[in-house]
């Protein structure tokens, strides 16, 4: 008889789940129709949630300072335990409810109209993100469950900058007290420079991530750590994604501890540096270091070796206000294009118009040519002498094609998609390309298969410039394709 029932328990759930691929109109309809789907149909709808959509369940028509009946506890109670996936957003402005709500079910599960009422208000959550101010992290343990597996937290910058001393106290305590670093696949804390006023929390973030083994796939800080839980990192085996900000940790290159290859599964790096040399000879060092022998023949395993999304700037994404504070050079970006020749996403900081930096248009051919899957750039162009280098590469490119006595296929030809070149319409083209060599500029992207986001619509006349340079490269493009069909 219990496998019967096991049976008839899967086929329902069976059934439910065709029902909500079709409509969550559907599912509600099974669970309103027999008591039987009730439970596999609600349990389902309510695996990912919001905490805004919790209101309705606790009543707040009496007043802020009402208390729920039992009756309304036991049926939170009962929903809560369905929720998986939860989002609480109480950044400032917009959460008179929902601070009410916190307050009530914080006070209820600690001192609940009900005997059974605990601490665990989630018991089966596993994923939450949660953004607010510092005040509201009073109530973030209440919603951190034994099982939990992933977490992000962004914290909201006040106007004020005075930091009151414990504010962060509940984040350490969670951290410290009550998340599994066994079972732990991501923790990301945006919280920026403000960590730096609570000490406790750097080291409770420190001490977690040593305690975290091969289940954790995400760490993600912007606040400075010890080498030694860089070097922790470094021998994790499934870490796909890292954020931090500190300067490269050159030491641990020579330490005897660290693994041979590092950060083997390693998918998106950003890194938040005033020193983005350091990083990128760090970078390279571990890259170009003899493979491990490989898990399958002729297959070697190089560090970064799976690397496709690269962000590297300044802490909290300066912009160039007063001067331009970029300080890489095509060298740089050469050498970057040659350590990881897989990217797809680049973000090296949003370029701006004071034309001091020493990356050219060479180092847009660079990326394009050696970095064949890349979709996606983000980086600061010196603008003052575009025409002459974009001539001047292709002479190059030329003098080589005679010195090798065979012409190279085009860019556009090589890349399988075209390289998308993003907050081009913030550099002075206007100022720096007249009218008569704009069609070199066009046709010059053109040829490293680079279109232009534009970020909406054209507001000024160098965007307006910057508009038709791009009409002229679609063009192009479209030219381009009904040449290669009419040779077919």
């Amino acid at each position: 008889m219990p496998h019967r029932i096991f049976e008839i328990d899967e086929i329902l759930r069976v059934i439910v789940w065709y029902a909500r691929d079709i409509s969550e109109v559907a599912t509600v309809s099974l669970a309103c129709c027999c008591r039987a789907f009730e439970e596999p149909a609600l349990s389902l709808l309510w695996v990912r949630k919001s905490l805004n959509e919790l209101l309705s369940l606790l009543p707040l028509t009496t007043g802020p300072t009402a208390r729920p009946t039992e009756e309304e506890w036991k049926r939170f109670q009962r929903y809560a335990s369905w929720i998986r996936v939860l989002l609480v957003d109480v950044t400032p402005g917009y959460v008179t409810q929902e601070l009410t709500l916190l307050n009530l079910i914080t006070t209820s599960s600690t001192n609940g109209p009900t005997q059974q009422a605990t601490t665990a208000i989630f018991p089966n959550l596993r994923d939450l993100t949660w953004y607010g101010e510092p005040s509201s992290l009073v109530h973030l343990p209440h919603f951190i469950s034994p099982i939990l597996t992933d977490l992000r937290v962004r914290i909201t910058t006040r106007r004020e900058t005075e930091h009151f001393p414990g504010e962060y106290a509940p984040l350490e305590l969670a951290i410290n007290s009550t998340i599994s670093p066994s079972s732990l696949r991501s923790l990301c804390l945006y919280i920026f420079p403000e960590a730096n006023h609570s000490p406790e929390l750097k080291r409770g973030v420190a001490d977690l991530a040593l305690r975290c083994g091969s289940a954790l796939e995400g760490f993600e800080v912007e606040f400075e750590l010890p080498e030694s839980v860089v070097l922790h990192l470094m021998s994790l085996p499934n870490l796909a994604i890292w954020r931090l900000a500190q300067p490269a940790p050159m030491n641990l290159l020579s330490s005897p501890l660290r693994p041979a290859v590092p950060f083997a599964q390693m998918e998106y790096l950003a890194l938040c540096t005033t020193a983005p040399h350091g990083w990128l000879s760090f970078i390279n060092a571990l890259v170009r270091e003899k493979a491990r022998p490989p898990p399958v023949l002729h297959v070697p395993v190089f560090s970064f070796c799976n690397l496709t999304n690269f962000d590297m700037d300044r802490p909290n994404g300066q912009e160039c206000i007063y001067s331009c504070t970029f300080v890489l050079a095509d060298s740089d970006i050469s050498l970057l294009a040659d350590a990881l020749p897989r990217l797809e996403w680049v973000w090296l900081g949003t370029p701006c118009p004071f034309n001091t930096c020493q990356t050219t248009f060479r180092s847009l051919h660079t990326l394009s040519t050696r970095c064949p899957n890349l979709q996606h750039l983000c980086v600061h162009i010196n603008m003052t002498t575009l025409v002459r280098d974009i001539r001047s590469v292709f002479e190059e490119e030329d003098q080589r094609t005679e010195t090798q006595g065979a012409r190279p296929a085009p860019s556009i030809g090589r890349r399988s998609c075209p390289l998308d070149f993003r907050c081009a319409h913030y550099l002075p083209l206007e100022e720096n390309v007249g009218v008569g060599d704009l069609e070199v500029v066009t046709k010059g992207l053109f040829d490293v298969s680079v279109t232009l986001s534009m970020g909406g619509s054209a507001s000024d006349s160098n965007s307006n410039l910057w508009a038709e340079v791009s009409e002229g490269i679609r063009a192009l493009r479209v030219q381009n394709l009904d040449d290669v069909c009419s040779t077919k």
